[in-house]
């Protein structure tokens, strides 16, 4: 996102920069104090780096054994190369006061107990690179895409009694990529010597402020809560899960109480302390980049977190809105109070708001499938294949709900698990029955209502209106009018036609069938099919507004605004509520309001409906 504002460099007393240390690249960009963006640097892997260090796409993969995975080394060179490019075109690092940033969630790197003394006298005259070899038991870091610790997963889930106890604990199921499950792989079956003789254990975003403060920093909460190790209720880690990653849980690795104590122990100190949400700095940078790029020696560093997480703080999002990515795949993130924990979805502690909650659902079939539908009807009418005019017209014609939805499946999907698959659903005199195909047309509405109704339903729990004292079924007053009444009948008549309705296992209440977001932001590449933006706002329903934004660089932008938020708490010696500081500096102008019909209402019988589907779906 591009401020609009006359703001650069001169003007500007102080700077803060961002990071984002992706799979792809390193980026950084700098803001001012009144958010402000004013540059963005980025280096590319392959293209600075992979010959050297043999990486495409910025990382190594092994079929075989289904790793994937990126040097270390190859992240220390991608800092000194774009610091010195920004030192080339004179960029006024004089000026910088903070910095924070994220770096790819999940990701681990493996400290040796060399690292310590190595980080702390770094020497200007060469690389970060050659002076930190001896820094890392492990050389490279387990990459979000890696899928090698299927033995892990069912391992972590067998022992606590299953996914949904798992996520009940951490806030997700065991995913491939998450780190407690990536560490006791290495601990137990890939090279447990290695293993003992780390040092500390960071994460990719502790890793960047490590390397940047020249001392191992502690992880920071939020992130913490993608490791399926952290107990998210009681804000520690948790030792059971902690016995797992390390290999000495009495029942999965047949190990002594004394062995247990002695490896939960050790991974604890490996692990370090996790850092509150605060805005307390963890030190200032390192003398190294003061010395070789002209750093300002008083620049603090502040916890770094994790690219989602740094996604939902590059937006004024407040309690109760939705962010909407969509993209290859679609991404739900929002922000909530209520923790509702489900095996289907993620829930991490917010990085800058306690006593909050990031809730995000991975959808597997976003764009693939509206793609599908939109060539099938170019095809029937003989249209150019990738054209959106014909789709658009379709949709924009779309009638409220009629009684049909179709569930669009070409890939295996995440949210519901299920197989790949198609299926087409009518609802006649109070029952769905299956239909074997219809026209084209009908898909086109019945693709775009079907993945918005499954965000709603999902959501619903995590909304802030859907607590505890909503949870039970209100009685109905045929006697009472207004809006509250309105509700009660529509969920009278909801459980009457459809009895009680279940998503991923969990039933639905009254609080999470008519909870509706504050705001709802669109992002991603279908952002700018104002159609399917409009379709999918008016069955979301937010209460106040619907905004399209264009943010290509959300996360780095995210680490900037936070380092600027941190330094004014520290500055004021007073808490500053995040959401607050964001709304008084963000730049509302950049935000593109979308004019949306709600038909909130009229889709409250196809949540029934599709739940229902959803029960009748094929598993692998």
């Amino acid at each position: 996102m591009t401020s609009k504002s006359s703001a650069n460099y001169e003007s500007s007393k102080e700077l803060y920069l961002g990071f984002d240390l992706s799979t792809q690249q390193l980026k950084i960009i700098a803001t001012n104090g009144k958010l402000d963006h004013l540059g963005t640097y980025n280096v590319e892997f392959d293209q600075e780096f992979g010959e050297k260090y043999e990486v495409k796409k910025g990382v190594r993969v092994n079929e075989q054994s289904g790793e994937i995975v990126s040097p270390v080394a190859m992240w220390l060179d991608a800092i000194d190369f774009l610091f010195g490019k920004m030192k080339q075109q004179n960029f006024p690092f004089d000026k910088v006061v903070g910095i924070s940033g994220s770096g790819q969630q999940h990701g681990s790197v493996y400290w040796s107990s060399d690292a310590p003394q190595l980080l702390s006298n770094l020497d200007a005259s060469t690389t970060l690179a050659s002076q930190l070899k001896s820094a890392f038991t492990f050389p490279e870091s387990p990459n979000w895409q890696d899928h090698s610790t299927g033995e892990e997963i069912k391992v972590f889930e067998d022992t606590v009694g299953g996914p949904e106890k798992l996520a009940e604990l951490t806030g997700s199921r065991a995913h491939y990529r998450f780190t407690g499950l990536q560490i006791r792989k290495l601990a137990v079956r890939k090279n447990p010597e290695l293993y003992r003789k780390t040092h500390r254990i960071s994460l990719v975003s502790s890793f960047v402020a490590s390397v940047l403060s020249g001392e191992i920093t502690t992880i920071e909460q939020a992130e913490a809560c993608g490791m399926n190790i952290y107990d998210i209720k009681k804000h520690d880690y948790d030792d059971e899960l902690l016995s797992l990653a390390a290999g000495v849980h009495p029942k999965a690795d047949s190990a002594s109480e004394e062995e247990r104590e002695k490896g939960i122990a050790s991974l604890k100190e490996k692990l370090g302390e996790v850092k509150k949400v605060s805005y307390d700095n963890c030190g200032t940078i390192s003398s190294y980049f003061v010395k070789k790029f002209g750093l300002n020696p008083s620049a603090r560093i502040y916890p770094f977190t994790g690219d989602n997480l740094a996604t939902i703080i590059s937006l004024p999002l407040h309690p109760n809105d939705i962010l909407l990515s969509l993209g290859t795949s679609t991404t739900v993130l929002l922000v909530t109070q209520n923790f509702k924990p489900s095996a289907q979805y993620h829930l991490f502690v917010h990085p800058t708001m306690p006593n909050h909650y990031m809730g995000m659902i991975c959808y597997c079939n976003g764009a693939l499938a509206r793609e599908k539908v939109r060539d099938a009807l170019n095809e029937k009418y003989s249209l150019e294949k990738n054209s959106w005019d014909k789709f658009n017209e379709v949709l924009d014609s779309s009638k409220k709900f009629d009684n049909k939805l179709g569930i669009y499946f070409p890939l295996g999907e995440i949210v519901p698990n299920a197989s790949a698959q198609f299926k087409r659903s009518k609802l006649a005199n109070g029952k769905i029955e299956d239909v074997e195909s219809w026209d084209i047309d009908e898909d086109v509405s019945s693709i775009v209502e079907s993945q918005s109704l499954s965000a709603r339903l999902r959501a619903g729990p995590m909304l802030n209106g859907s607590d505890s004292s909503n949870s039970s079924t209100p009685e109905l007053d045929e006697s009472s009018s207004g809006e509250s009444s309105k509700l009660k009948k529509m969920y009278h008549e909801l459980h009457s036609e459809f009895g009680d309705l279940y998503t991923d296992g969990e039933k639905h209440t009254y609080g999470s069938l008519t909870s509706r977001p504050r705001n709802t932001f669109f992002v991603g590449g279908a952002s700018n099919n104002l159609s399917i933006v409009r379709k999918m706002a008016s069955i979301l329903g937010a209460m106040d507004h619907n905004y399209k934004v264009e943010i290509p660089n959300a996360c780095a932008l995210g680490g900037a605004y936070k380092a600027s938020w941190s330094h004014t708490c520290e500055k004021k010696n007073q808490w500053i509520n995040y959401d607050d500081y964001i709304s008084q500096n963000f730049h509302f102008d950049d935000l593109d309001p979308v004019q949306v019909k709600d038909e909130w209402e009229s889709y409250f019988k196809g949540m029934g409906m599709l739940a229902k589907m959803e029960e009748n779906l094929k598993h692998d």
